[in-house]
């Protein structure tokens, strides 16, 4: 497929890194797309399903423009084409992170219609956890996270993260309902008991809820 013409395209042709920014990722959908592939990397129909809404030919047209622009790329594994972050798309991630606590302080235009996916949750909970200082454990953590039936896979360490997707090596698997997970990231209190151990080390289950803890009184949206 031909990448967009510049003339296809609305910039604000400014001398400005901001607008330079929206030029490339204002568009509607397209932050979104972001994040999405923040929380891990997608097929076509796994973008669709995280994106409620968004017309299959608008989806193209954007994961077009962003692979021409060098923010996503194309990984063929197992006879399957997934969309992920380039090095440069995944450098967005703080902005994007910084972008939804502020947004989370806002009250929004019209109410909401559709849950968060599992990669907009795993986005989230990573940016909770980077946050998390001197709350993030000594030890080293793999936490396979079960909530309805997804997964997301979590590293606790000084360098923590949450990728959506089943984890091969889990030091522990700990199980949560969905609206208990909404309640914390809507900076909500929240059940402890209802992060259930599954399996594996009980205190990666102690020392994540710790980590989450730090954030209960920030709504992140």
């Amino acid at each position: 497929m031909a990448p967009p013409r510049p003339q296809d395209r609305k910039c604000y042709g400014q001398l400005c890194p901001m607008a330079t920014a929206l030029d490339i990722i204002g568009d509607r959908w397209t932050i979104l797309i972001l994040r999405e592939l923040l929380g891990g990397a997608a097929r076509f129909h796994e973008l669709q399903e995280g994106l409620p809404g968004i017309p299959k030919n608008l989806l193209t047209d954007r994961l077009r423009r962003l692979e021409s622009d060098g923010i996503v790329r194309r990984v063929r594994s197992h006879n399957a084409v997934r969309y992920a972050l380039t090095e440069r798309g995944a450098a967005a991630r703080a902005a994007v992170e910084e972008l939804g606590f502020w947004g989370a302080t806002l009250k929004p235009v019209v109410p909401p219609q559709h849950p968060r996916s599992i990669r907009a949750i795993a986005m989230a909970l990573q940016a909770v956890l980077a946050r998390a200082g001197d709350a993030l454990p000594d030890a080293r953590h793999v936490i396979e996270l079960e909530i309805d039936g997804e997964h997301i896979q979590i590293v606790l360490d000084a360098r923590p993260s949450a990728t959506a997707g089943p984890s091969t090596d889990a030091d522990a698997r700990i199980r949560v309902p969905r609206p208990t997970m909404s309640d914390f990231l809507l900076g909500r209190s929240f059940d402890k008991k209802r992060f259930a151990h599954i399996s594996g080390n009980k205190a990666a289950r102690t020392d994540l809820i710790r980590a989450l803890g730090t954030m209960t009184s920030t709504r992140f949206d």
